[in-house]
């Protein structure tokens, strides 16, 4: 997989995450995906989520991350 295959496969699940929320009107998945993608995430030790992207497992661990951040649930 390519790099934009797999902010293709991110967006995707952002997608579904707000769709299951239920307020999904006037929502930019792609814009706020783009956001957070360059931010720095202590739970990611302070690293930019496109790093961790870059990284081998670096797809899994982000989508366990939003996951986690859907369900309220931190390890």
């Amino acid at each position: 997989m390519t790099l934009d295959d797999d902010i293709t496969s991110l967006t995707t699940l952002v997608q579904r995450m707000v769709d299951e929320s239920g307020n999904p009107q006037d929502f930019d998945v792609r814009a706020w995906l783009d956001h957070w993608l360059v931010s720095i995430i202590p739970a990611l030790g302070h690293r930019r989520p496109l790093d961790v992207l870059k990284e081998p497992g670096g797809l899994d661990l982000l989508r366990g991350l939003l996951l986690q951040a859907q369900s309220g649930t931190f390890s």
